[in-house]
């Protein structure tokens, strides 16, 4: 008879001295303490065929280096093939500094290495402790809406992708609920450059509404689905950690909500499992001319000055200071490709890994970097299976990949990027060959 089992461990991760707080473009922010803890989640599953592991951790980004360390301390020490196991940030802009900054931010300091090493050996001893809490489990998937967490941060109208799965984890023997692994499509930023706290924003609320509403023991994996051009901007009253909490517990009540209303008969003690990997090379983004990268930064500068001094509204203020971050950006970019250094860059982040781990019958994609939510319609829609995309798993792109659209227009996310949004649809093709 086949059978399930499953296991589940979360650990803190919150680094024990101050660290400069990454993921505001040009400003210096050190953390003086932290408001509440940063955690690494991990849930091994395993149906007698194959072992797979999913971490999600609260930190901006996992590069593949540390990917790489973590999957060879792991399989060093468990019977798990390595190269299954996908780790996930959550993207908190209020957590340590992980990757080198290839844009060269002068505020941006070195990697720690200390703290990467003390991460490394974390995330592994995360995955070690889910895989000796197997015990036989069945499993549900379901999902809720998060409309209204957020939304499109260029266009409160424009494309959105709030529908997040919910791998559901129950004991077999007594049928109590011990691990929840979601993907939710949205920017954490709540909390903006003022905040010197160490948080994992909005999500860490939803960890604390599930534990108190399914049970303190429940581990919930919180990772982040292509999210580039979405962010609580136009659905929030301020940058506060009281806001954070009421969308937290708001994404957190929808989940909950959700897991309820499953009835028996939708788990299942046993389902097939595989998992297929590949790699791909992307298309470097087209530059433009170092003069008309500086005049950008100009035009963009003089705009934000004259709003600043009309008094427009903070979110529309807001918009075109992340535009003059990207010019900033797009300008220091450009002088790295002019004198070579870029192409070093690229040889640090390609090729990309894309995963596609396959749950009975439904698929979820995880792929390195930010992308714009477009992708993940876009990988849905010719898909007649259930489909999910987790982002910013087991690797970073050193930017966004944007849509075609985004890319004309020349915004923030455009300006950040390092690949064209080409890059984007060859994604999508791979993705639907590897499950086609």
């Amino acid at each position: 008879m086949k059978k399930l089992y499953a296991g589940a461990a979360i650990i803190d991760v919150t680094p024990q001295k101050p660290m400069f707080l990454h993921g505001y473009p040009h400003v210096e922010r050190t953390s003086e303490g932290t408001n509440d803890p940063l955690y690494a989640s991990a849930l091994i599953i395993d149906n007698g065929e194959n072992l797979i592991g999913l971490c999600a951790v609260d930190v901006i980004f996992i590069s593949k280096e540390i990917t790489k360390r973590v999957r060879e301390l792991v399989q060093r020490s468990i019977s798990i093939n390595g190269d299954n196991l996908m780790i996930c940030a959550s993207h908190t802009h209020s957590g340590p500094l992980i990757v080198a900054d290839i844009y060269y931010d002068p505020i941006v300091p070195e990697v720690d290495s200390e703290y990467i090493t003390y991460l490394v050996n974390k995330l592994a001893q995360v995955f070690i402790e889910a895989y000796n809490r197997i015990r036989r489990c069945k499993i549900a998937i379901t999902s809720a809406d998060s409309t209204g967490v957020g939304g499109n941060r260029h266009d409160i109208d424009g494309a959105i992708d709030p529908e997040v799965p919910i791998i559901v984890v129950k004991d077999y023997e007594t049928d109590n609920i011990f691990a929840l692994s979601i993907i939710h499509c949205m920017h954490p930023t709540i909390l903006h450059e003022d905040s010197k706290l160490y948080s994992a924003d909005f999500p860490g609320y939803t960890r604390e509404f599930i534990n108190k509403k399914l049970g303190k023991d429940v581990v919930l994996l919180y990772q982040t689905g292509p999210s580039g051009n979405q962010s609580p901007r136009h659905f929030i009253n301020s940058n506060t950690f009281d806001e954070a909490k009421r969308l937290g517990f708001m994404l957190g009540k929808r989940i909950a909500e959700s897991v309820s209303q499953l009835s028996d008969s939708e788990f299942k003690d046993w389902h097939s499992q595989n998992i297929r990997k590949s790699f791909l090379d992307l298309p470097r983004k087209k530059f433009m001319p170092l003069e008309d990268a500086e005049k950008k930064v100009d035009s963009v500068k003089n705009k934000l000055d004259l709003m600043r001094l009309n008094n427009e509204s903070a979110t529309e203020i807001r918009t075109v200071e992340c535009d003059w971050f990207g010019a900033e950006e797009n300008l220091k970019l450009t002088k790295l490709l002019v004198n070579g250094e870029l192409e070093k860059a690229y040889k640090t982040i390609l090729p990309i890994e894309i995963n596609c781990i396959t749950l009975g019958g439904v698929h979820f994609v995880f792929l390195p970097g930010e992308l714009f939510v477009e992708y993940s319609l876009k990988i849905k829609e010719k898909l007649s299976e259930k489909v999910f995309v987790c982002s910013l798993s087991n690797g970073v792109l050193g930017g966004y990949i944007v849509s075609e659209e985004a890319e004309k227009e020349g915004g923030y996310e455009a300006c950040n990027s390092v690949f064209s949004a080409e890059g984007g649809e060859l994604i999508v093709e791979l993705v639907h060959e590897m499950l086609s």
